[in-house]
């Protein structure tokens, strides 16, 4: 009789920590575990596109009806190694263009625009999967995101 007691003590034991290992695996995990999440701070707005770029890399296009309407964007790395990455943008019907490139952990940009409401935009965004820019992936998107 105490031999069940004991194994009916240990069934006792055995069933929280089957629940709580369960529940722990059940846990949703952190944003910055999905490749595709935005970069922390990068840009101002609501993320209005995602472009994979590569295997390893996607662009980011932002939104916010702040300043006249504000665009922004990024090149984002989806690995934590240095690589080369350039972004490039244009407000198409304006002569506002900027760029940013060189070797980044995260994302190159953000490129952002004020004034933008009522204007389209045009991007062309570059990575590699090393520091070698004569490896790199280029993508371009034209007249997109018109606000």
């Amino acid at each position: 009789m105490n031999i069940k007691r004991i194994s009916g003590n240990a069934a006792l034991v055995a069933a929280p920590v089957a629940i709580a290992l369960a529940a722990s695996l059940l846990m949703p995990t952190p944003a910055a575990a999905d490749p595709m999440a935005p970069p922390t701070g990068a840009c101002p707005g609501t993320r209005v596109g995602t472009y994979r770029l590569s295997t390893s890399s996607h662009i980011e296009i932002y939104y916010a009806p702040a300043n006249g309407g504000t665009n922004c964007v990024t090149t984002v790395s989806e690995k934590t190694s240095r690589r080369y990455l350039h972004v490039w943008a244009t407000v198409v019907g304006t002569d506002k263009i900027n760029s940013d490139e060189g070797l980044y952990r995260s994302y190159a940009g953000p490129i952002t625009f004020t004034g933008a409401a009522g204007h389209c935009i045009s991007v062309m965004a570059q990575a590699s999967p090393s520091t070698n820019p004569a490896e790199r992936t280029k993508r371009s998107l034209d007249a997109v995101h018109c606000g």
